[in-house]
C-alpha cells in the first residue's frame, strides 16, 4: 500500500515544467509539451495511491498537452486499462484513430497501452484508475479494435458503472486490499456490459452496483425528512418493487437502511467534541427525524443506550 503526493509549488518557476515532465510524468510513460513558454509559472500536483494490483491518481495542473506514443509505451508498458474521470472544464483526446471530448463528469475506459494524445479546455483536473488486464479482459467480448467505453451518468449500465467508480475511489482508504480488489472486479464486470458483454453473465455485478447506487442516493438525501422508498425509487428512475428487490440480498430494506444510517450520523454528532454544544433534538432533526419519540426508541434499540447516556459519556471523555 502506498499514498504519496508530488507538487511543483516548492520549485523555482523556471524549473517547474521540466520537473513535472521528466520526474513525474516520464516514469508513468507519459510525454508532455507546454502550452506556453516553459519559463512561465507552472502549477501542478498529483496524488498517488496504490493498493494490491490497483493504482489511483488524482491530478491538477495548468494547461499543457500530454501524450502516450509508441516510444513511451515501449519504455513503460502498463498491461492494463485506464479509467479516466474528467473533473475539470473538459478535455479532448485522440485514441484509436478517433477524437473524443470528455465533458465535466465524463468517465472513459481505454487500453493504457494504445497510443493517445490529449489537451485540456482549461486546467487539467482528473482522476485515473489503472486496472490490470487480468481483471477486465476475462469479461470483455471479442474486440475488433482498441477498447473504449464512455460511461455516461444518465442511465443504464454505464450510469451504474460511473456511480460504482465513485464509490470505489471514495472508500479506497477504508477498504482492505482484498475488499478493494473485489469492488474493482464488480466495476470491471459493469464496464464489460457497457462494452457489449451479455448482462446476464454479470448479473451479480449489476445487482451489487444497483445496491451501491441506491445507497449513494440515500447518503445524498439522508438529512431530508421527506426521504422515503417511493421518493428514492422515483429519484433512481426505478419502480418501488425494484428498489425492494435491490435491497433484498443485503438482508435489510431501504427504510431500515436509511434509519440505521441516520442513527449512526446522530451518534457520531453527539460524541464529536465539536458538536457537544448542540442539543440532541437539534441533531435528530438535522438528520431527517421528524418524530422525537421515534428517534429515541430507535436509538436505544440500535445502540442499547439513550442519547443522553451517550452524550454524558462523550462529555466525560472530552473533559
Amino acid at each position: 500500500m502506498a499514498h504519496t503526493e508530488w507538487s511543483t509549488d516548492s520549485l523555482a518557476e523556471r524549473d517547474r515544467f521540466a520537473f513535472w515532465r521528466e520526474e513525474l510524468l516520464a516514469p508513468l510513460g507519459i510525454a508532455a509539451e507546454p502550452d506556453s513558454s516553459p519559463s512561465c509559472a507552472f502549477h501542478a500536483r498529483v496524488t498517488h495511491r496504490s493498493k494490491g494490483p490497483l493504482t489511483h491518481l488524482r491530478v491538477e495542473a495548468d494547461a499543457h498537452r500530454v501524450m502516450r506514443r509508441s516510444r513511451e509505451i515501449a519504455r513503460r508498458l502498463r498491461r492494463g486499462y485506464s479509467v479516466y474521470l474528467e473533473n475539470g472544464e473538459g478535455t479532448w483526446f485522440r485514441y484509436g484513430g478517433l477524437e473524443y471530448l470528455a465533458e465535466p463528469g465524463d468517465l472513459f475506459v481505454t487500453n493504457a497501452d494504445e497510443p493517445w494524445e490529449s489537451g485540456t479546455l482549461g486546467r487539467h483536473r482528473l482522476e485515473t484508475l489503472l486496472l490490470p488486464k487480468s481483471m477486465l479482459d476475462p469479461h470483455l467480448p471479442a474486440l475488433g479494435g482498441p477498447f473504449v467505453a464512455r460511461l455516461s451518468r444518465e442511465n443504464g449500465p454505464a450510469a451504474l458503472a460511473a456511480d460504482f467508480f465513485q464509490s470505489l475511489t471514495r472508500e479506497w482508504d477504508r477498504l482492505d486490499p482484498a475488499m478493494l480488489e473485489a469492488a474493482a472486479d464488480t466495476f470491471c464486470r459493469l464496464v464489460a456490459v457497457v462494452g457489449g458483454a451479455a448482462a446476464g453473465d454479470q448479473r451479480d455485478a449489476v445487482g451489487t452496483a444497483r445496491l451501491a447506487q441506491a445507497r449513494q442516493y440515500a447518503a445524498r438525501h439522508l438529512a431530508d425528512p421527506e426521504l422515503s422508498p417511493a421518493r428514492a425509487a422515483a429519484g433512481l428512475g426505478i419502480s418501488l418493487r425494484s428498489l425492494h428487490q435491490i435491497f433484498e440480498p443485503s438482508g435489510t430494506s431501504f427504510a431500515r437502511y436509511v434509519m440505521r444510517r441516520r442513527l449512526q450520523e446522530c451518534r457520531a454528532a453527539m460524541v464529536n467534541p465539536a458538536g457537544l454544544h448542540r442539543s440532541v433534538t437539534d441533531i435528530a432533526l438535522g438528520w431527517g427525524f421528524n418524530s422525537l419519540p421515534t428517534f429515541y426508541r430507535a436509538f436505544r434499540r440500535e445502540f442499547g443506550e439513550t442519547p443522553s447516556e451517550v452524550r454524558a459519556e462523550a462529555s466525560r471523555h472530552g473533559s
